[in-house]
């Protein structure tokens, strides 16, 4: 099945979230082609030719502070948006299978001032409210208490977890979109304030019901 995507296990990039060890599981992956271009794997679809990665979530929190917009049950449930019962193991293999680069053996730097190794993303969330489709950016649900506002729109970034001697620090953690810099976590904000545990607080602005379902749909920009 990987064969019609044009990859090999071996040409998965070797980042620090994914050596041999993990890359080599590629091959044995669950993947199954929805129709050309369109692949699933678990509960995460990956478009080749949109360079998109999606999967399902639901409305976790809609007041106070937060440290993630998105964890599974295993993670900060308590700090996050929003909660997927998708596996980032999965999300992370689908990120490798479209050429994804992260931080590599980078070290995310603690001074807001640096940039963050690793490819940009932009993260939208979905869902339909009385028949009609809605769709956000996902920072629009994110306030920044320094700035006193939302948070500023543009990407994030693709850093890619990393594998500690535990195992896969994103699966084992459930951290896969975060706002604080998290080096375990999938992805991460770039945004001034991101060393800051208690700068961001949930926007309410436009928000679904609590528990209601959302699409997580994350596209490669570069």
């Amino acid at each position: 099945m990987l064969g019609c995507l044009g990859l090999r296990a071996a040409e998965v990039p070797a980042e620090r979230s994914s050596p041999s060890r993990l890359a080599g599981s590629v091959a044995n992956a669950p993947v199954k082609q929805i129709r050309p271009g369109l692949f699933e794997l678990g509960e995460v679809r990956f478009d080749k030719d949109k360079r998109t990665v999606s999967f399902p979530a639901s409305m976790n929190l809609r007041e106070g502070n937060i440290e993630y917009v998105v964890v599974t049950a295993t993670g900060k449930t308590h700090e996050s948006l929003l909660r997927t019962t998708a596996e980032p193991y999965h999300i992370q293999l689908a990120f490798l299978l479209l050429g994804a680069k992260g931080a590599g053996t980078n070290t995310l730097p603690e001074d807001p001032a640096q940039p963050l190794p690793g490819d940009k993303l932009e993260i939208d969330l979905s869902w339909s409210t009385e028949g009609k489709a809605r769709q956000f950016h996902a920072e629009e649900f994110v306030h920044d208490r320094k700035a006193n506002g939302p948070a500023r729109r543009g990407n994030w970034i693709y850093t890619g977890s990393r594998l500690r001697e535990d195992g896969f620090a994103a699966q084992l953690d459930g951290s896969i979109i975060s706002l604080i810099t998290d080096a375990d976590a999938l992805i991460n904000n770039p945004r001034p304030g991101r060393e800051d545990d208690d700068n961001w607080l949930v926007r309410t602005n436009n928000l679904p019901p609590l528990h209601a379902p959302v699409e997580v749909t994350i596209r490669l920009v570069r």
